[in-house]
């Protein structure tokens, strides 16, 4: 069965469109909208936030599934009350089973960046009698962050009853080995990306957010699934461009 995978950073719904340094609008329809037109059968989403303020108290992931006509799940990482923040996964078929898995806070919080819980979005969807384990993630800044995120993951996926796919913002680019045990486990869709993999950065998604370029995006599969091909879309509306992988189900 033919699919076609996206995974989409959408940093809260928030607008990137005027640059970095202009006001930042709150635009979920926009959201919607580069969905809608990539048309995916699955869409992972990272950062989505569910009944904060700053972005009208709208559940995000509910209301893009609303929006465009699919089914939604919402996995909460953190509680700033009045509301949560955390993954969201939309489908155009059903998802007949939710999960939450909680990645533990490492530690050792020595290094000089941002750390956030952060937690596995795990479904089943049923593709017309082909069901499929499907987990979204959010990898952290930290290195400790990200050695719990990948020990975590390491220890669920060998449990999936079906055919496995892993999405997110890993935060890592394609090089760094720690991406190696998932590696051993999965294949990286972008192994069968055949653009010009110097200019396929997923982050930023336009030059003038001023940031250093990179490719931290992922789609994985496990080993029965047939990858045919990979997209990075083009948009401006989050900081991050989706990444679509067209895969093959058995």
């Amino acid at each position: 069965m033919k699919l076609k995978i996206m995974t989409y950073n959408i940093a809260a719904c928030h607008d990137f469109s005027f640059g970095k340094g202009k006001p930042i609008i709150h635009a979920p329809e926009k959201v919607a909208e580069t969905i809608k037109k990539a048309d995916p059968a699955v869409c992972g989403l990272n950062e989505v936030d569910y009944g904060l303020p700053r972005t009208g108290k709208i559940k995000m992931a509910k209301h893009l599934g609303d929006l465009i006509g699919y089914e939604s799940a919402f996995a909460p990482a953190v509680t700033w009350v009045p509301g949560t923040y955390g993954n969201g996964f939309l489908s155009k078929y059903p998802i007949k089973e939710v999960e939450i898995f909680p990645i533990p806070d490492p530690t050792d919080k020595s290094e000089p960046v941002y750390y956030e819980t952060r937690v596995i979005l795990h479904a089943v969807v049923d593709f017309d009698g082909h069901p499929a384990d499907i987990y979204v993630t959010h990898f952290g800044l930290a290195k400790t962050e990200r050695e719990s995120a990948v020990k975590t993951l390491c220890g669920i996926i060998p449990e999936a009853k079906h055919p496995v796919i892993l999405m997110g913002d890993f935060n890592l680019p394609p090089e760094d080995h720690l991406l190696d045990p998932i590696r051993e486990i999965l294949v990286d869709t972008y192994d069968f990306y055949t653009g010009d993999k110097t200019t396929s950065c997923t982050f930023p998604s336009r030059p003038e957010l001023d940031y250093p370029a990179c490719k931290i995006d992922y789609i994985f599969v496990s080993r029965d699934i047939k990858t045919e091909s990979v997209e990075i879309v083009e948009s401006p509306v989050s900081d991050h461009k989706p990444y679509v992988a067209n895969i093959i189900l058995p």
